[in-house]
């Protein structure tokens, strides 16, 4: 499982898990794409849930942007998945009421140990 100490605990208590993914509510999902990307993460995929009232997510869409070997610059690839999770999200935005998407679920990659968020 991932580690979520690399978010503040506004964002970590805010994270919605299921299975082994993580989903936060859309007005938290741009901060996290850009906590993530600020601890050096690469943001590898953004999907749209649509939770329903026992809190069960199903995925109505998916990022689709390829990010290649994102290892082997991976301050690139951080600033690249960056700019990719933040169109797709706006994306999803755009039409989320009507596809009834009330969360975005957000993947990522980290290089080596996680330093856990300094509170702001």
């Amino acid at each position: 499982m991932k580690d979520l100490s690399i978010l503040p605990e506004h964002l970590r208590s805010a994270a919605m898990i299921a299975g082994g993914d993580f989903g936060w509510p859309l007005d938290l999902a741009a901060e996290v794409i850009q906590t993530l990307a600020d601890a050096g993460a690469v943001v590898t995929g953004v999907e749209a849930w649509s939770v329903d009232e026992e809190g069960v997510p199903a995925s109505v869409g998916w990022s689709s942007y390829d990010l290649d070997d994102y290892a082997d610059d991976w301050e690139a690839s951080v600033i690249t998945a960056r700019a990719e999770a933040e169109t797709v999200l706006t994306g999803v935005l755009e039409t989320a009421t009507q596809d009834e998407v009330n969360y975005i679920g957000i993947d990522w990659d980290h290089p080596g140990p996680v330093e856990p968020s300094e509170e702001p």
